[in-house]
C-alpha cells in the first residue's frame, strides 16, 4: 500500500527535485499560452471570419474533444512510454500545430488546426503529473502538482497581454505564429533535466502495464472522473469566454481585454498555490490525507459561488472581482482534484488514473462550451451562463466526496 504516511520519512530525507518541477511548470504554462491564444483574439476572429456564438463554441470544442481523447490516450502513452519520450513528443507536435494557426483562412481551417493542437496538447497534463507522482514523495508532492498545475493559470494571464499585443502591433497570425514556437526554446531544458544522470530515481524503461479495467472499476478513480467533469466547466468559461464577455457585454476592445482580462487568472494562479500548499501544510501538521483535502475542497467550493455576484454587478471592477473570487475557489478545488489519482493509486497506476479523469474533465468543459454557445446566441445575455458557471464547483466537491467515501489509497493495490 502506498501512502503519505509510508512516504513521508524518506521523503524528508530524499532532495525534492525542484528543477524538474520548474520545468514542469514552464512546459505547463506555454501549452496554455498556445492555448488561450484564440480565446484572446477571439473577438478579432469573430469578426474577420463572421463567427456567431454557437460556431466559435464549435472551434474551441474541435480542440476539447480531441483533447477529452488525447487526456486519457496521452496518459496511457506516458505509463507506456515513459514521461520523458512522451513529454517530447508532444512539445514537439503541439509547437508545430499552434504555429500553422497562422494560416486559417476561415471557420472550418480554424477548427482543423485546433484539433491538431489537441493532439500534442493531451497528454501534457497526464505526463507531467507521472513525473511529479514518480520523483516527488510525501505531503510535498501536493505543493508541486499545485506548482505544475499553476502553469494554467501563469499561462493564461500572459498569454492576453502578450497575445493582445503581438496582434495589435503585427497581426494575429503572428501571434499564433510566435506563441506557437516558444515550446521548441524548451525541449532542451526539458532533455537535460530528465537526463538519468540529473534525477534522483531513475525511470523505469518499461512501466507496469495497468488495464483500463484495472482503474476504472474502482469508484475512488470515478470520484476524480466525475469532479473533474461537473467542475471543469467553469475553466472553460474563464479560459475561452472572459474576453468575448468583456467585449460582448462590457465593450471593451482588444487594448483593453489585454489590461484586464488577465485579472481572474492571477486569481487562479494564487488558487493553485495555495490549494496545494495549504493542503501540504496541514498534512505536514499532522492532520489526515482525508481531513486535509475535504476541509480545503468544502471551504475553496463556497467562495467558487462568488461568481454568482458579476451576474448582477453594474460596474466592470465588480464584476471581475467576483468572478475572480470564483476562479481563485475554482482553481482551489481543481488543484486538490488532480492530486486524487496519485491519493488513490500508485505511481505505476496514476497516468491510466489521471488520464481518465482529465477525460472526465475534458469532457465536463465540451459539454459547457457547447451551451454556452446555445445560450447567448438565444438570449445574448451572459447572466445565465454566470450563474450555472458558479454553481458547477460546489455540485463537483459533494458528488466527489460522495463517491470517495474517504480520500486514502486504495487497499490492495501495491
Amino acid at each position: 500500500m502506498h501512502s503519505y504516511s509510508t512516504a513521508s520519512a524518506g521523503a524528508t530525507r530524499a532532495r525534492t527535485p525542484w528543477l524538474l518541477v520548474l520545468i514542469l511548470l514552464a512546459v505547463t504554462t506555454t501549452s496554455y499560452i498556445d492555448r488561450i491564444a484564440i480565446s484572446v483574439l477571439a473577438p478579432t476572429l469573430r469578426d474577420e471570419f463572421g463567427m456567431t456564438n454557437s460556431q466559435y463554441a464549435l472551434v474551441v470544442n474541435c480542440f476539447m474533444v480531441t483533447y477529452m481523447i488525447m487526456y486519457s490516450v496521452g496518459g496511457r502513452l506516458a505509463d507506456l512510454l515513459g514521461f520523458r519520450r512522451a513529454l517530447s513528443l508532444y512539445v514537439i507536435w503541439w509547437s508545430i500545430s499552434g504555429a500553422l494557426h497562422a494560416l486559417s483562412a476561415g471557420f472550418r481551417s480554424l477548427a482543423a488546426y485546433r484539433f491538431l493542437l489537441a493532439v500534442g496538447e493531451g497528454g501534457v497534463w497526464p505526463a507531467s503529473m507521472k513525473a511529479v507522482a514518480h520523483d516527488v514523495r510525501g505531503p510535498v508532492r501536493s505543493l508541486a502538482v499545485g506548482i505544475v498545475n499553476f502553469g494554467s493559470s501563469l499561462g493564461s494571464a500572459l498569454a492576453v497581454p502578450l497575445v493582445g499585443w503581438l496582434a495589435l502591433t503585427w497581426g494575429w497570425r503572428t501571434a499564433f505564429a510566435v506563441t506557437g514556437l516558444i515550446g521548441f526554446l524548451l525541449l532542451p531544458f526539458w532533455m537535460s533535466v530528465t537526463s538519468e544522470a540529473k534525477r534522483p530515481r531513475a525511470e523505469p524503461a518499461a512501466a507496469k502495464q495497468i488495464p483500463w479495467v484495472g482503474v476504472v472499476r474502482y469508484r475512488q478513480a470515478w470520484s476524480a472522473f466525475m469532479g473533474r467533469f461537473i467542475s471543469a466547466g467553469a475553466w472553460g468559461f474563464y479560459a475561452f469566454w472572459i474576453p468575448e464577455y468583456l467585449t460582448r457585454e462590457r465593450g471593451l476592445d482588444l487594448a483593453q481585454i489585454g489590461l484586464t482580462a488577465w485579472i481572474p487568472f492571477v486569481a487562479s494562479g494564487i488558487g493553485d498555490l495555495s490549494g496545494s500548499g495549504v493542503t501540504a501544510w496541514l498534512i505536514a501538521r499532522g492532520w489526515s490525507l482525508n481531513r486535509a483535502r475535504r476541509t480545503v475542497l468544502c471551504t475553496a467550493a463556497a467562495a467558487a459561488m462568488a461568481g454568482i455576484g458579476a451576474a448582477y454587478a453594474s460596474e466592470l471592477w465588480a464584476a471581475m472581482a467576483c468572478i475572480s473570487v470564483g476562479a481563485l475557489g475554482f482553481k482551489i478545488v481543481s488543484v486538490n482534484f488532480l492530486n486524487l489519482p496519485a491519493d488513490f493509486f500508485p505511481p505505476s497506476y496514476v497516468g491510466t488514473a489521471f488520464g481518465f479523469s482529465g477525460t472526465g474533465g475534458s469532457a465536463g468543459i465540451v459539454l459547457t462550451n457547447a451551451l454556452i454557445g446555445l445560450v447567448l446566441d438565444m438570449t445574448g445575455s451572459y447572466w445565465a451562463v454566470l450563474l450555472g458557471v458558479s454553481l458547477m464547483t460546489p455540485l463537483s466537491v459533494v458528488v466527489a466526496l460522495l463517491l470517495a467515501k474517504r480520500i486514502e489509497p486504495v487497499k490492495g493495490i501495491a
